[in-house]
């Protein structure tokens, strides 16, 4: 298979395992987002996995933003 394409490398192919090993999937608001956990408390957004354009816009989600997680019980 030939991939032509403009986009870097590093954007279409998998780093190593390990660095995806630490992201998960977590549901806020109703709105899913792909996490990496910085400590017990609060974690970074690394992708925003929604349908509506919308959710995008919300700059309290967007990638890169650091959220406040609450403890279940």
């Amino acid at each position: 298979m030939i991939m032509y394409t403009t986009m870097p490398h590093e954007l279409i192919f998998q780093e190593n395992l390990d660095s995806y090993s630490k992201q998960s999937i977590i549901n806020v608001n109703g709105l899913s987002l792909v996490v990496e956990p910085l400590s017990n408390e609060e974690c970074r957004v690394v992708q925003v996995l929604s349908t509506n354009p919308y959710d995008f816009l919300n700059n309290a989600y967007s990638p890169g933003s650091i959220i406040m997680l609450k403890p279940q019980f």
